[in-house]
C-alpha cells in the first residue's frame, strides 16, 4: 500500500532466516539516505557518536538503524530528514500564498495544498495487543493504545527510536518508538505487554509529598487520562524544539522556510513587528490578531500531526463597534462541554461550545461580545469532553450525559473560521474513544474502543493455531457495525453500540484526504 506525498513503503523483510534475510536488511540499512551524514563536515557530536558505536563493537556506524523486525507497519526515515521535509513543504506553501495574486487561482490554490502530511494509513493494519494494568494504569494503557493507532504518531516515535540523535534528544518520543516496535513484534500478538516507563515513579505514600504542579503521573493513584496525554504530549514537544532548533541550525532548508514564513507573515499583516500581531481590513471590521505563543516553542513535526489553532474573537457593542481583537491560540486537545443537554450529537456539542457569549469588561466598564472560532484544523483531532460539573458546596461530580456518536464527524461551517471554510477540509473520520466506568471523579476505569486502524483480533484467533502461523493469518479490520474493545489485559470484539453506552471521555479523530 503506497504512503502520502513524500513517504516511502517499508519493503517487507525475507521470511526465512538464512543468508539472504540478512542480506536484505544490510541493503535496506545501505539504501537509507540521511541528510546528516550526506552533508559536508559532520559535527563533533555527530562524530562522537559514531565513534562510540564503533569502540561498542557494532558493524554499523550509521546514525540511523531501520528495525530488523517484521511487522513494521509504517515507513521508518531519520527524524531529521521528517523535519527536512516538512520544512521544505512549509517553504513551498508560503510560496504558494505569496504569489497567489501573481498566479492563477487554481495554481496557487493546488500548490498550497500541498503540504507535508506524515502516514495516514499503517501498511498493513496492525493487531491490537493486551496490556498489563499495574494497580492503576488503566488511564495510562487507555491513552497509549488510542495513541499507537495513530499511523503518523506512531511513525513519528518509531523513527525516533531508530534515530541515534532523536534517541539521545528526545527519549520520551524515542521510548514510546522502541515500546511500539515491541507491541508489534511477530509471535507475542497474544501476550500481555507493560507500558513502557516514560515518566518517573515514586514509592506509594510519597506522592502527597510532591506538589499537584509538579507530581509526575507513575501510576500510584488514579489519574486523570487526558491530564496524562496533556503532560505527556508537552514533554515531547519541549524534547523535539530543542532537537528541531539544533536541526534548523545545520539546515538550509529550515533556514529558508523560517525567512518566508516571517516574511509572508510580514507582508499579510501589514504590521511592524509579528510577534505582537498585526491588523486586517475586512469588510466594515478592522481585525487587530494577536498569537499568543508559548515561551517554550512549538514543535514543527508534533504540530503537524495534533496542532490546531484556536480564534477568541472580542467585539464592542458601543464605541469601536467595527474594531475586532482576535486572539489565536495553538492547542493539541480541544475541549467540548456537554451539560446543556441530556442527549446530544458530538455536532450539536461543538456548535454549543463555540456559541457565543456576552462577557463585561471591568477595566474599560464596558460589555463585549466574545465568539470562538476554529482556525486550522489539525491532521489528528483530540476532543475532551467535559464531563463534570460543580455543585453548590464546590464539589465536582460527574456528568453521565449521552452523546451520539458516528464514524464520521463533520465540522459544522458555523463554528469555522472564513480562511477555514475556504482552505481545508472539515471531515473527520474517529480512530478511537476512551471511555470511563465509575461514578466518581476521582476512581474507575478507563478503557478504549478502535474503531479504526485496527485488525480484527477475531481472525486471529480462528486462524493462527500456533506461534508460526500468525503471518499467515487474515488481516482485516472488523465488521462495520463493530468495535475492538482494548480492556487492559483483555482485547475483545463487539457491537458498535455498546461504546455508545459507555461514558465517553476522550475522542481521536483523523481528517480525511
Amino acid at each position: 500500500m503506497n504512503g502520502p506525498p513524500g513517504s516511502q513503503v517499508v519493503p517487507k523483510k525475507s521470511k526465512r532466516r538464512g543468508s539472504k534475510g540478512n542480506s536484505s536488511c544490510a541493503d535496506r540499512q545501505q539504501s537509507v539516505t540521511l541528510t546528516n551524514s550526506n552533508r559536508k563536515g559532520n559535527d563533533a557530536d555527530e562524530l562522537s557518536v559514531a565513534n562510540a558505536l564503533r569502540n561498542a563493537g557494532q558493524v554499523s556506524t550509521s546514525l540511523f538503524q531501520p528495525p530488523r523486525q517484521e511487522h513494521v507497519y509504517v515507513a521508518v526515515s531519520s527524524v531529521s530528514e521528517l523535519y527536512e521535509q516538512l520544512c521544505r513543504s512549509t517553504s513551498s506553501a508560503a510560496s504558494a500564498s505569496s504569489g497567489a495574486s501573481n498566479r492563477n487561482r487554481k495554481q496557487a490554490s493546488s500548490e498550497k495544498r500541498r503540504t507535508f502530511t506524515l502516514h495516514y494509513d499503517f501498511a498493513e493494519l496492525p493487531y491490537p495487543r493486551g496490556m498489563v494494568n499495574n494497580s492503576n494504569f488503566c488511564f495510562m494503557n487507555s491513552i497509549l493504545q488510542s495513541l499507537l493507532f495513530i499511523p503518523a504518531f506512531a511513525q513519528l516515535a518509531v523513527s525516533a527510536s531508530c534515530d541515534v540523535l532523536a534517541r539521545e534528544a528526545c527519549p520520551t518520543l524515542a521510548a514510546l518508538g522502541k515500546w511500539a516496535l515491541q507491541y508489534w513484534k511477530p509471535g507475542y500478538t497474544r501476550l500481555a505487554i507493560a507500558a513502557p516507563p516514560l515518566m518517573q515513579r515514586h514509592k506509594r505514600g510519597h506522592g502527597a509529598a510532591i506538589p499537584s504542579s509538579q507530581r509526575a503521573l507513575d501510576g500510584s493513584v488514579q489519574e486523570d487520562a487526558q491530564e496524562f496525554l496533556q503532560k505527556l504530549l508537552e514533554c515531547i514537544q519541549q524534547e523535539l524544539v530543542s532537537f528541531e532548533e539544533k536541526l534548523g541550525e545545520r539546515s538550509e532548508v529550515a533556514s529558508t522556510a523560517h525567512s518566508d514564513m516571517n516574511s509572508l507573515a510580514e507582508e499579510s499583516g501589514n504590521a511592524a513587528t509579528t510577534q505582537k500581531g498585526w491588523t486586517v481590513v475586512k469588510g466594515k471590521d478592522k481585525l487587530t490578531v494577536r498569537e499568543h505563543m508559548d515561551a517554550q516553542g512549538q514543535s514543527r513535526l508534533l504540530n503537524a500531526v495534533f496542532g490546531g489553532t484556536l480564534e477568541s474573537h472580542l467585539q464592542g457593542k458601543q464605541r469601536q463597534r467595527d474594531h475586532v481583537s482576535v486572539l489565536v491560540e495553538k492547542y493539541f486537545c480541544l475541549p467540548v462541554g456537554i451539560a446543556f443537554a441530556p442527549e446530544c450529537t458530538m455536532e450539536q456539542a461543538l456548535e454549543h461550545t463555540f456559541t457565543a457569549e456576552k462577557i463585561y469588561d471591568s477595566e474599560r466598564e464596558k460589555n463585549l461580545k466574545k465568539t470562538l472560532r476554529l482556525g486550522h484544523l489539525p491532521s489528528i483531532l483530540l476532543i475532551q469532553l467535559r464531563r463534570w460539573a460543580m455543585t453548590r458546596e464546590g464539589n465536582l461530580v460527574k456528568l453521565d450525559n449521552v452523546v451520539h456518536l458516528r464514524r464520521t464527524l463533520e465540522i459544522p461551517r458555523s463554528i469555522c473560521s472564513d480562511e477555514t471554510l475556504s482552505n481545508a477540509g472539515r471531515s473527520y473520520r474517529l480512530l478511537s474513544a476512551v471511555c470511563h466506568r465509575g461514578d466518581a471523579m476521582s476512581r474507575g476505569h478507563y478503557v478504549t474502543y478502535l474503531v479504526h486502524h485496527a485488525a480484527s483480533p477475531e481472525v486471529m484467533k480462528v486462524q493462527t493455531t500456533s506461534k508460526g502461523n500468525e503471518a499467515q493469518a487474515v488481516r482485516s479490520a472488523p465488521p462495520t457495525a463493530s468495535v475492538i474493545l482494548c480492556n487492559d489485559t483483555n482485547i475483545s470484539v463487539g457491537p458498535a453500540k455498546n461504546m455508545e453506552k459507555e461514558t465517553v471521555y476522550f475522542l481521536v479523530y483523523q481528517k480525511m484526504s
